[in-house]
């Protein structure tokens, strides 16, 4: 049982130490300019490095005070809110980065409610390894109620509904880059309160990432898509029930839509509306035959990932939104260009009676699309699923020659992940060129019809 020491002044009336009955660690009392006392733990049992502590915890106290600011910033939850000001003003003037978006979720969702009222001179090694603890199971949770929720919609009698209740929760551990995210997003924490004097660089705690490495999502092979492609019209029709055949005709241009403009499922697909569809003109270069105006497909990304963005579709998305527009009850007697001059606020994929098909939905569709084909897993053992597709478009555009930044910009990534990702293949999907054999006709069947 540890014996409790006589207090020790450090500066008359104004500083002392001392100890807890139960801790070896130095406490520290301050008395500021207008006579409230504060206290606060100095994080060590050495007597003379307490004292230090002591001391500049008392001097920044007091210029705390000095200006007129609250002395509970000191608790992480309100050094987070300046933090959390400080991006958002930048993003708003424009001068912010897009992955600040992605630091402020983490902070509100995941930082603040583990750390919020902890004193943010506290945040140490071993309280960040309870974190991550924490975190990987909030998530796993989270996935889990997630699929638990996708099968409780799709039930449509009591024991699948009872069924849905007993899925097993999924393994979870965060991969690399989910830690680096918060990592980074802690980082502007304590980097705030730091130039605020709320904590010093030596008790800064370093931040470890021992994820799991990332791995890239299985692709589908050329031979592989011209199946899928081919025989979704078909499958489309063998749905037993109404609205199964009418979330299949969706799928079937879906996957379409996302072969061939490598856009994110989800998000980035759920927020799209026809109005974000347009026509890019760009006028012919003065060294050809004809001044004729080129006219491509543009389509604006207005949330995702990594912010808003305009890509531009592959020519034949033009008619896969024709059949998307016949769909939706509301716009079916227009022409595409009608819908385009227009601007209206109407979902892209959404069904003959007028229902805006979800992505759980799409995802549940496709998978169950992929197992009748036998295509859910690869030769190389990865599952594929609605995501794969972009790794596909990805994969198909490094093959004929896109170069990496062209592949970035489009697709929304950093030249840095595509780089990880896929440059690796090059080499491999460019053999023919580097031999010097004439090269294969690369062009996928995505420029092509897709079936009757």
């Amino acid at each position: 049982m540890f014996t409790v020491p006589k207090s020790i002044s450090v500066i008359d009336k104004k500083v002392k130490l001392y100890k807890r009955s139960r801790s070896n660690v130095w406490q520290t009392e301050i008395k500021l300019q207008n006579g409230k006392r504060e206290r606060f733990s100095t994080g060590t049992e050495d007597e003379n490095e307490a004292k230090e502590k002591a001391l500049k915890l008392f001097y920044g106290a007091e210029t705390r005070a000095e200006n007129k600011l609250p002395q509970n910033t000191r608790k992480f939850r309100n050094v987070a809110n300046f933090a959390i000001n400080r991006m958002q003003s930048e993003l708003d003037s424009g001068s912010g980065k897009i992955i600040y978006n992605d630091y402020i979720r983490v902070i509100k969702e995941y930082l603040l409610p583990f750390f919020g009222n902890y004193n943010v001179d506290n945040i140490n090694v071993p309280l960040l390894a309870d974190y991550s603890t924490w975190r990987d199971e909030k998530i796993r949770n989270a996935k889990w109620m997630k699929k638990v929720d996708a099968a409780k919609r799709r039930a449509t009698t009591a024991k699948e509904r009872n069924a849905a209740d007993n899925i097993a929760k999924p393994q979870y551990k965060a991969i690399q880059s989910t830690i680096n995210t918060h990592n980074s997003a802690l980082n502007r924490v304590l980097d705030e309160a730091l130039q605020r004097g709320w904590i010093t660089e030596s008790i800064k705690p370093t931040l470890l990432n021992k994820g799991v490495k990332s791995e890239s999502r299985g692709a589908f092979t050329q031979e592989e898509y011209k199946q899928i492609y081919s025989n979704l019209a078909a499958w489309t029709k063998e749905g037993h029930r109404r609205e199964t055949r009418e979330i299949r005709e969706v799928l079937r241009d879906y996957v379409l839509f996302l072969s061939n403009t490598g856009v994110r499922h989800g998000t980035e697909t759920e927020a799209l509306r026809w109005k974000n569809v347009s026509w890019y003109i760009e006028k012919a270069p003065a060294d050809k035959d004809s001044n004729k105006p080129q006219k491509y497909l543009q389509i604006d990304i207005i949330k995702g990932k990594t912010g808003k963005r305009t890509i531009i579709a592959r020519d034949m998305m033009a008619v896969y939104l024709e059949r998307l527009l016949k769909l939706n009850p509301n716009i079916k007697q227009k022409t595409l260009n009608a819908v385009i001059s227009a601007k209206l606020d109407e979902p892209l994929f959404v069904t003959r009676s007028g229902l805006h098909v979800s992505t759980d939905t799409l995802r549940a569709s496709f998978k169950q699309y992929l197992n009748k084909l036998n295509l859910r897993v690869g030769a190389d053992n990865k599952v594929r699923s609605l995501y794969s597709l972009r790794h596909t478009y990805a994969t198909l555009a490094l093959l004929n020659g896109r170069s990496i930044h062209q592949l970035a910009v489009q697709m929304g990534n950093s030249t840095a992940i595509i780089e990880q990702y896929y440059s690796k293949l090059s080499a491999q999907l460019n053999a023919s060129e580097h031999s010097g054999r004439k090269q294969f006709d690369t062009a996928f069947a995505i420029d092509q019809l897709d079936g009757k």
